[in-house]
């Protein structure tokens, strides 16, 4: 009678109300966390994926989006410590991916603050030390669930109650878990139907093993038909074999029978299936396309592993990480930054936390595209040559740097007008006037238009005391920011401390910055764009991949200055210029309402910046008409005002 074994499908976790528990069994045996562990401790090809999965849900970390600088320092500064012991929101989440990968869900233990307004801790609980009752309004944590192959059927645990933001005392357990059809009281993976194949991976390794360290699997049987000997004949002749046929360089085993016949030859039989080889390479072959399929990934090559048919170039692997993007890692990026945002919103973080995607290489440009982009000295050190000789203006910018504060502001005090321009890059004055001679002559009605883009703007100048008032003598709007930027730049706390350590060590890691500086390093990356950008630092990439950071003239100013943000101001006033004679027609509407008597408006620079942009130039290029001197006779095409930069502080009393 032949008899035919049925395998059976693996089935779904039984949630079982067990008489006497408070908590669900989560599995029959209460075992399934444990599980669906087993399988990504023992799938060699799934634990590559998910390991990977892990990694692309994280991508680079988390970035805040906001323009607002007090928001995202908070924001940083709350994600540097999430808890007592130190870990970082990156290290969390990298926990509460693995998790969401593996088993389809997490747990987030939360502390509330003693005032109730505010979290006070975060910490992640490892998902299978979890169980929960039938609402889950109630959480219970231990690591004892099972007791070898069976269920404990007295567990220790700790019970808290679900995440309520409107009874915010103590510990609570926040429970995410992606919907399952069919899955109502806790999750599952989203793998869910490639688990069979998942389970005959690990068969096969275990198959494999067995045969080649255990020698489980016996290829040959030798019969040896010449009478049955003693128990030591034969052991002496089955090592006599093994010495001759196997070993690890002769896989397999034989098995040796010892029969009464004397009248036949030894025999030997073939035990050994057809081609099995082949069928192993087949069955390999299909398990790992079934379980990329599972687990929805669009090219093997994300996770290190070639296929045939792939040629495995730039630009398929670019389009499989989009494709692999855009249909499974954003919709679990998206649900960790709600969570993660909603979170941080009782603290009062009003800036937008996201997960900066991870790219699987980097772009590559062509020739053409780098020579365009890269410097002289650059380009002549890709080619092995000496960088050219640094003009003089950047060798004094340099000699500054080298000085200490007390004494580069001495230098800077003695230099002439002419002599500071050249150090930001701007021409020489030709005349002690300012050369507006792009100035807009205006007529009643210009003026009409102008009164009213002034009017409700500008603050009373007695509002504010002026340290130091200086005439603005350009001819273009891109000559005013680029002075204004140099003498403007005021550093963060954050900012001051990276700049220290740049200065001390340009080649310095942002590991090393970080560690210096006591902050994060996305806080590092955040502040070093931020510097590169205003042309507080300038960055050299160098031939190893490290990085050499330069202070530049911006940055020196900044930092000798040394004084908090929020105590000093610059703003602009509409004022006469000196030695001018009164008009003997009277001045202008618009310069009569700007100057004020003599008690001028201060407006600050992004005022002027909307007016300018409403009228399509630049507003300090409105100093009237032509303007005849009675008293030396020299016609001029401004008036008898100008523009004014003033840094001032504003008064504590009025």
């Amino acid at each position: 009678m032949i008899k035919f074994l049925k395998f059976d499908q693996v089935p779904l976790p039984i949630y079982k109300e067990v008489k006497g528990k408070d908590y669900i069994y989560y599995g029959e045996k209460n075992d399934y966390p444990n599980y669906l562990l087993r399988l990504y401790n023992n799938s060699a090809k799934h634990n590559a994926i998910i390991t990977g999965k892990v990694d692309y849900i994280c991508g680079n970390g988390w970035n805040v989006d906001s323009e607002d600088e007090i928001a995202k320092a908070k924001a940083y500064s709350l994600m540097d410590k999430v808890n007592k012991y130190g870990e970082s929101l990156d290290e969390i989440t990298k926990k509460i991916s693995t998790d969401l990968t593996i088993f389809g869900g997490y747990y987030l233990q939360i502390i509330w603050s003693k005032d109730k307004k505010n979290i006070a801790e975060m910490y992640h609980i490892d998902y299978y030390k979890v169980r929960t009752n039938v609402d889950n309004t109630k959480f219970y944590v231990g690591d004892d669930w099972i007791k070898g192959d069976y269920v404990n059927s007295k567990p220790k645990y700790e019970e808290y109650p679900a995440f309520d933001p409107a009874n915010r005392v103590g510990t609570q357990i926040l429970y995410f878990k992606e919907y399952r059809a069919g899955a109502n009281i806790y999750s599952l993976p989203d793998y869910r139907g490639a688990i069979n194949y998942v389970e005959l991976d690990i068969s096969i390794s275990e198959y494999h093993l067995n045969t080649i360290n255990n020698g489980m699997f016996s290829s040959k049987l030798i019969n040896l038909n010449n009478g049955k000997v003693s128990d030591e004949e034969q052991e002496a002749i089955e090592q006599q074999f093994k010495d001759k046929f196997s070993g690890s360089k002769n896989a397999g085993k034989f098995m040796l029978s010892f029969n009464d016949s004397g009248e036949n030859a030894p025999s030997i039989i073939d035990l050994s299936g057809t081609e099995l080889d082949k069928h192993f390479d087949l069955l390999n072959k299909t398990v790992q396309q079934e379980v990329f399929s599972g687990h929805k990934v669009t090219s093997p090559m994300l996770f290190g592993i070639k296929t045939e048919g792939q040629l495995g170039g730039r630009a398929e692997l670019r389009e499989a990480s989009e494709l692999f993007q855009n249909t499974y890692i954003n919709a679990k990026q998206k649900a960790i930054e709600a969570i993660i945002n909603y979170l941080y919103g009782f603290n009062g973080v009003t800036a937008e936390l996201e997960l900066r995607k991870s790219e699987p290489i980097g772009f590559e440009f062509s020739e053409a595209v780098i020579t365009a982009n890269m410097s002289k000295d650059e380009i002549r050190e890709k080619l092995g040559l000496p960088p050219v000789e640094q003009p003089a203006a950047e060798d004094m910018i340099n000699a500054l740097n080298g000085l200490s504060p007390a004494i580069a502001q001495k230098v800077l005090d003695n230099m002439t007008a002419d002599e500071l321009r050249g150090l930001v890059g701007l021409g020489n004055t030709q005349q002690p006037a300012p050369p507006q001679t792009m100035s807009v002559e205006c007529s009643g009605h210009d003026d009409e238009k102008y009164l009213a883009l002034f009017e409700g703007k500008g603050r009373p100048r007695n509002n504010f005391k002026v340290l130091q008032s200086d005439r603005l003598t350009f001819s273009s709007e891109e000559e005013f920011n680029k002075f204004e930027r140099f003498a403007e730049y005021n550093l963060n706390n954050i900012q001051k401390s990276v700049l220290d350590v740049i200065k001390e060590k340009p080649k310095a890691t942002n590991t090393e910055i970080a560690q210096v500086a006591n902050v994060t390093e996305a806080i590092v990356v955040e502040t070093i764009g931020k510097l590169i950008d205003d042309a507080v630092i300038v960055e050299k990439v160098n031939r190893d991949g490290s990085a050499t950071r330069t202070i530049t003239s911006i940055g020196t100013n900044a930092i000798r200055k040394l004084t908090p943000i929020t105590s000093f101001k610059v703003m602009y006033s509409y004022e006469e210029r000196p030695n001018v004679p009164p008009a003997k027609s009277g001045s202008r509407p618009l310069c009569v309402k700007l100057y004020n008597g003599g008690d001028s408006l201060f407006f600050t620079r992004e005022e002027i910046q909307n007016i300018s942009n409403q009228l399509g130039y630049s507003v300090f290029q409105l100093c009237g008409g032509w303007y005849h001197n009675p008293d030396t006779g020299r016609t001029t095409p401004y008036c008898r005002h100008e523009w004014k930069r003033n840094v001032i502080i504003e008064n504590t009393t009025r």
